[in-house]
């Protein structure tokens, strides 16, 4: 018998889930029932990471291609069943908000933090089942490597959980049309109208610069 029974079942957990295992404190991490009434924004102007990763078509996706469109950017894995259905209900509310002028300036990006279960087979079930459309969101996953990479570009920290499950932060990441990112929103409780102000703001902003 082993003289450390813990440390044998978390290194297989890590390794069965492919996780994105970060060292050092998560400060924004979302812990199911922590601080949910709490939500932040924090402003930026400059160029957004940039990432490379496979959609639910199996089609390689850049930042780059983008271009033109701002997009919402927000991390999540389709097995999740406490935080990441809720990140894509309260952007479908943001989405239902806009006009349709608006709308087409707008597209929804998920990056997933699991890499060994989210195929681009399980993340079209995922739209599908929650109703998300494909016209509307893009959700990417890749390799371990590429994720890590995603994840720790744009400040997301992943732990693992018990029974598989994984703890990772909650934010919204807002990219203008040229690339740039300008704003972030960090907590469930982020205010869905505070989003629609900030797309507004983004946009209306690009307009003038052209």
């Amino acid at each position: 018998m082993t003289a450390f029974p813990h440390l044998g079942f978390w290194f297989l957990a890590a390794l069965l889930a492919g996780l994105l295992l970060f060292i050092g404190a998560p400060a924004r991490a979302h812990h199911p029932g922590a601080q949910d009434n709490k939500w932040e924004r924090l402003d930026a102007d400059e160029p957004a990471p940039v990432f490379a990763l496979t959609d639910q078509n199996g089609k390689r996706v850049a930042l780059k291609d983008f271009r033109g469109t701002a997009i919402i950017v927000t991390f999540l894995f389709t097995h999740c069943t406490d935080v990441c259905p809720l990140l894509a209900q309260m952007l479908a509310r943001v989405d239902q908000q806009l006009s349709e002028a608006e709308r087409a300036k707008l597209r929804f990006v998920g990056i997933s933090v699991d890499p060994r279960r989210d195929t681009p087979q399980q993340m079209k079930r995922f739209l599908q089942e929650s109703r998300l459309s494909e016209a509307r969101w893009t959700l990417l996953t890749g390799s371990v490597k590429e994720l890590t990479r995603a994840a720790r570009d744009y400040g997301v920290v992943v732990r693992p959980a018990p029974r598989g499950d994984l703890v990772h932060n909650t934010v919204f990441i807002l990219i203008d049309a040229k690339g740039r990112e300008r704003v972030e929103f960090h907590g469930l409780a982020t205010p869905t109208n505070e989003i629609v102000k900030a797309v507004r703001a983004i946009n209306a902003d690009t307009k003038t610069k052209r």
